[in-house]
């Protein structure tokens, strides 16, 4: 959240959230949590997690209309 308006790229977040060394991590990791965070968040009418494919994730903060990520 205190990345409004900036793109957070995949590998920073598996970097600053996860242990990379750790051979338990992979990229679904990251995607399956940003599901369920998603889930808790969002709603029909809410959205606040943007996708940019291939590259991360851009968190806009405020109400945008279903099928804008």
């Amino acid at each position: 959240m205190s990345n409004e308006g900036k793109i957070v790229t995949r590998q920073m977040l598996l970097e600053q959230l996860w242990d990379t060394d750790g051979n338990f991590v992979d990229d679904h990791t990251l995607t399956v949590n940003m599901t369920r965070l998603r889930s808790k968040l969002e709603d029909h009418s809410h959205r606040y997690i943007r996708t940019i494919r291939g590259i991360g994730y851009l968190w806009f903060g405020k109400a945008a209309a279903a099928g804008s990520s």
